[in-house]
């Protein structure tokens, strides 16, 4: 009967050892790519030339609100416009909030991108906000870890046992 719980113990500490290979993994390119953003697109100031809360489709029955904005800035003495989604939530009056931090005629800092100068970033920085999506990924894969370590703590502590427990039993 140990047997089987540790047959399990190791099957699931592994599955859950993959797991947490696979989130990390898949967070450093989300990673990368906002630490790129921060290290090669340069920064200007934008006017906002509209802000608002539309809708977004949504599975059904429920409803997407998002913050977007339009913004003009000048790169070599050229104007650029951009349209951006500030923030995307399912609660308007957050989304509404996030909507009022960027009211028309404001201006803020940007991050665009030199090789598609309508590609551009509000709010980029060293923040938890900008970094959100791969420290969730990071998380899950530190979480699914953890579970893989108790996991495999546990299978090797149940196998000592057994061993002891034969040991003993064949004295």
């Amino acid at each position: 009967m140990n047997s089987e719980k540790h047959g399990l113990l190791v099957f699931l500490g592994v599955a859950n050892l993959i797991l947490c290979t696979l989130s990390v993994i898949l967070s450093l390119p989300f990673f990368w790519r906002q630490y790129q953003v921060l290290q090669t697109w340069p920064e200007t100031k934008a006017q906002v030339l509209r802000s608002e809360v539309v809708t977004q489709p949504a599975p059904p029955h429920e409803q997407l609100y998002a913050a977007t904005l339009q913004v003009l800035y000048t790169v070599d003495g050229k104007p650029i416009t951009a349209e951006l989604i500030s923030f995307q939530s399912r609660n308007y009056r957050q989304t509404a909030d996030r909507a009022a931090q960027f009211p028309v005629g404001s201006r803020h800092l940007i991050r665009y991108d030199p090789h598609a100068l309508t590609q551009a970033r509000i709010g980029a920085g060293w923040t938890l906000r900008f970094f959100l999506v791969p420290l969730v990924m990071f998380g899950m894969g530190a979480i699914f870890g953890a579970i893989a370590a108790v996991l495999l703590i546990s299978a090797k502590f149940l196998r000592s046992q057994e061993i002891r427990g034969d040991g003993s039993a064949s004295a």
